[in-house]
């Protein structure tokens, strides 16, 4: 890992951002704002006709993977999918997973598993193989997603996605900051902050969307790193790994964590950030719910259904 450590050590000499008072300061917010439909692809587009089916849509925002981070990918023209889908006039954001290693990605070694490297946290308590969340503050762990950020600003993305914002309530997170002497949750604003700095430090006008974890929207230093949130499942939720053939959506979600999702979510409208909606659904009746409710309380929605392998069947009205 001796590599990782001294590229971490160029990389956190970043200029900071600390002046900035809106959310990131990058001048993105009112393009992500002016986005009416949304479509969130993270798996197969390496299939013949996937990324022309993606470029025949009208969908004003694409969230989809980096193919070539994926082993066994590493030669895919990223870049050159990234180009065709904007010159149809899309706004192309790279899914990224910053909470969680990914077995599967082109940084994984031979032999790693949990607790090594030490940073490697345990499994994924919602049943996805090949997810490990991890003590995101480690610097092995930085100086990866460093590279990680690199290659996609490198390809043309306009944005990232960030997911699993929630390892910082992972409880052996939450076990290895208190041994610190840490908040978790400082941890995190700690590390957003880095993110966002590091990658405006390189295009200014990058698009950072958080995934999730929306109740971190109380604290202004969290929001500051970002344009935007998305939020699944506010409504409806679907099944784990695919591997498990558990059922991919039209899973009613508790009232109560609904009105959680939805009170958390409005620090984040009072701050001007848009907030787009991901409803795991494909049921008339529980499409036109999400949508509707989506309508009222100001989100951009969708409805699909996991494992998000291809352009949703569901459209929202007026698509």
């Amino acid at each position: 890992m001796k590599t990782f450590i001294i590229v971490l050590s160029i990389f956190l000499m970043v200029p900071g951002c600390e002046d900035s008072t809106g959310p990131s300061g990058n001048g993105s917010n009112g393009e992500l704002s002016d986005v009416e439909f949304w479509m969130y692809q993270i798996q197969d587009q390496h299939m013949d006709g996937a990324i022309e089916a993606l470029g025949d849509t009208h969908y004003d925002m694409l969230v989809i993977d980096q193919t070539r981070s994926i082993t066994g990918e590493e030669g895919w023209d990223s870049a050159g999918d990234v180009a065709y889908l904007q010159s149809t006039g899309k706004m192309v954001i790279c899914y990224i997973d910053v909470g969680e290693a990914e077995d599967y990605r082109w940084y994984w070694q031979d032999g790693w598993e949990v607790g090594n490297p030490s940073w490697i946290a345990g499994e994924d308590p919602d049943g996805w193989d090949g997810n490990y969340p991890v003590i995101f503050w480690d610097d092995e762990w930085k100086a990866i997603m460093a590279e990680y950020l690199t290659r996609i600003i490198n390809d043309g993305y306009d944005g990232i996605y960030l997911d699993w914002l929630e390892v910082y309530d992972f409880d052996p997170v939450i076990e290895a900051a208190e041994a610190m002497g840490e908040d978790p949750e400082d941890l995190l604003v700690e590390y957003v902050q880095w993110i966002e700095q590091y990658v405006h430090s390189r295009n200014s006008d990058f698009i950072i969307i958080a995934q999730n974890a929306a109740e971190m929207g109380y604290r202004l230093d969290y929001l500051q790193a970002f344009d935007g949130i998305a939020q699944e499942a506010i409504w409806f939720d679907g099944g784990g790994d695919p591997d498990t053939g558990d059922i991919p959506g039209d899973i009613p979600v508790d009232a109560s964590w609904t009105a959680e999702y939805i009170q958390s979510l409005q620090h984040w409208k009072n701050a001007g950030l848009p907030v787009f909606n991901c409803e795991y659904c494909q049921e008339s009746d529980n499409t036109t719910t999400s949508y509707s409710n989506g309508d009222q309380y100001g989100y951009t929605t969708l409805c699909t259904l996991r494992p998000l392998d291809q352009v949703t069947e569901t459209p929202p009205p007026g698509y």
